[in-house]
């Protein structure tokens, strides 16, 4: 804003300036003026505040001039600019979700830099695989036998916490599987998991929480299954030994952890970046 003196010279020789190289330097002047205030007029369309205000303090800078120079000086009329509730409320929320994309963002760079293999294990190279999403299917022959995996991520089993502090542990979920032996005559299914509660044990062996027989052209879901470990600990050997004979043993189940483990990590890594392009 200028100094009141300006004004009142301007105002006072107003003949003089109306036609010499002072009517054309006011002339400039405001002109310069107006095209700052077009562009702040646009900020504030952008940030949703009404220029009113501002523009009362404009033209009240700019009346002495307008009054010196008559129609050469037109001051700009202002729009009201405000957002509809719908659009503001979409501002606010898209203002508020970039956090969480900044964190999504984040997460992807990290889980990218872990080193996670997304090779088939040599253990498992006897069988046949695909991947469908989360869905893990492996298939292998032998003789009269069809041998099927089927391991689903999104069907897991919580970790039993360490008895010393199981406050403090976080929580760790494995996969469960099953096993699928299927002959002319029917079929044994074996229901597998990787929840491990004794110390002991490792995590990337499986154990055997269930045992079915299904009759030709009887439902799964119909069968009588049995708690694997109520079973006679002979019996529970033995088809320990049935299994390990098939290739289904201590190295097939380290390959089928470390399989999941990479299919896993790549779901979430895509499911990272799925709900940042989705935001």
């Amino acid at each position: 804003r200028l100094p009141r003196s300006v004004f009142y010279a301007v105002v006072s020789t107003q003949s003089t300036c109306s036609s010499g190289i002072y009517a054309e330097y006011w002339k400039q002047w405001y002109q310069r003026r107006v095209r700052e205030f077009q562009t702040f007029q646009h900020y504030f369309k952008r940030i949703n505040l009404s220029a009113r205000s501002a523009m009362s303090t404009f033209r009240a800078a700019l009346r002495p001039v307008c009054r010196v120079f008559g129609s050469v000086a037109k001051l700009p009329t202002v729009h009201r600019t405000t957002l509809s509730p719908a659009l503001l409320s979409q501002h606010r929320l898209m203002s508020h979700d970039s956090a969480l994309v900044s964190a999504l963002s984040n997460e992807i760079q990290h889980e990218e830099g872990a080193t996670v293999s997304p090779d088939l294990p040599h253990d498992l190279s006897s069988f046949k695989h695909s991947v469908r999403g989360a869905s893990i299917l492996l298939t292998k022959q032998m003789d009269s036998e069809t041998i099927t995996v089927e391991l689903d991520l999104n069907n897991m089993t919580e970790l039993a916490p360490a008895e010393e502090d199981p406050e403090e542990t976080p929580p760790q979920y494995l996969p469960s599987f099953t096993i699928e032996i299927a002959k002319p005559q029917g079929k044994l299914l074996f229901n597998c998991n990787y929840h491990m509660s004794s110390e002991d044990q490792n995590i990337d062996q499986y154990v055997i929480s269930e045992v079915a027989y299904v009759a030709p052209g009887q439902n799964s879901s119909d069968a009588f299954t049995t708690d694997f470990g109520n079973l006679d600990y002979v019996l529970i050997e033995e088809f320990e030994n049935y299994l390990q004979r098939r290739g289904l043993g201590a190295e097939f189940s380290s390959a089928l952890f470390e399989m999941s483990s990479s299919v896993e990590h790549s779901n979430y890594v895509q499911f990272l970046k799925n709900v940042r392009d989705f935001l």
